[in-house]
């Protein structure tokens, strides 16, 4: 049985500063969940709206669920002809803003992101949240990986 991976609590609340940061001054609200779906770390700027926290929790809660971004589930759904209540999950979104957090190929969590004006503003920023975690990734695979050229092993 392959080892669960999940995001930590300092990762995700990394990744969820590096949204807010790149937001500038909207007011939006970022989530992130482990793989289950579960809040590791939720924020919201003053001015953000309970709806946008909400759907901030969703968007991640559909992307670490689903395994696939928010975007691309709402294009693959549609595609096959399916609507989200398909799921009966209540939980479950297609708005724009949920990426999938992925570490050696397995999920690890979700980001959401709710509140920047628009869906795609959202899934941008959301974009910069899942690229500062996979950055995280790599950095761990270069502390663990043998300098050594394969030819020189």
């Amino acid at each position: 049985m392959p080892n669960e991976l999940v995001i930590s609590y300092e990762d995700a609340r990394m990744a969820a500063e590096t949204v807010v940061k790149a937001a500038g001054d909207r007011r939006i609200a970022v989530a992130v969940t482990d793989p289950g779906g579960d809040v590791i770390y939720a924020t919201r700027q003053d001015g953000a709206s309970a709806v946008d926290v909400r759907n901030a929790e969703r968007k991640a809660y559909t992307a670490a669920l689903i395994g696939r971004d928010t975007s691309l589930w709402r294009n693959q759904i549609t595609h096959d002809g399916r609507t989200v209540a398909d799921w009966s999950d209540a939980n479950t979104t297609t708005l724009h803003g949920g990426w999938t957090l992925r570490r050696d190929s397995q999920v690890i969590g979700g980001l959401g992101v709710a509140g920047s004006g628009t869906e795609d503003r959202d899934e941008q920023l959301a974009l910069k949240g899942a690229e500062a975690a996979a950055q995280l990734s790599v950095d761990v695979w270069l502390t663990k990986r043998d300098p050594t050229l394969i030819r020189d092993r």
